[in-house]
């Protein structure tokens, strides 16, 4: 679990994202379970800081959180998740049609933008193979096609350059 500024990342698949104007403290369990999440025993619900206006709503191991819980309490220590990343997109400003593919060490995360956030999910498998199924079913939902995609983190490279077969605007960051 990196720490990102005063912040710690949780890369987990277990991530759902709520408008903050709709989160309520206390119901993360509950936030995970509408989605079909399920904590594991050992895990607990933990929510970010809000950025751009959403919560990321994850489910962390106790062991990765528990070290971080009384400096999170007392305000020394942020929360956040790539997917609030790949959803708020590289830097700020207006969003066109793109696809943000932030890559770690065992998950992806996908955001589709078209003017607005579209979708935003957090895949368990970062190969090569998966993610070019995965972008296949968006590009069933979404003319990707036209979009521009921007991956980042660890293999963008490789997995950049077989989208590149499929999709003309394609690009390592």
């Amino acid at each position: 679990m990196p720490e990102i500024g005063d912040s710690l990342s949780f890369d987990t698949a277990k991530t759902v994202l709520v408008p903050a104007e709709l989160y309520e403290k206390g119901a993360e369990e509950d936030y995970l379970r509408f989605n079909g999440m399920t904590l594991a025993p050992g895990e607990v619900a933990v929510a970010s800081d809000p950025r751009n206006g959403i919560v990321a709503v994850m489910g962390v191991p106790a062991p990765e959180w528990t070290p971080h819980k009384d400096k999170y309490e007392r305000g020394e220590v942020g929360v956040t998740s790539p997917l609030l990343f790949a959803a708020g997109g590289f830097g700020s400003g207006r969003r066109g049609r793109e696809v943000i593919i932030l890559l770690t060490a065992g998950n992806v995360y996908l955001a589709v933008w078209d003017g607005s956030l579209r979708m935003a999910e957090v895949l368990p498998d970062n190969s090569v193979d998966s993610i070019l199924y995965y972008m296949q079913v968006v590009g069933r939902m979404f003319r990707l096609r036209k979009f521009d995609i921007h991956l980042g983190g660890q293999g963008a490279g490789p997995v950049a350059e077989a989208l590149r077969h499929y999709y003309k605007k394609v690009r390592a960051i």
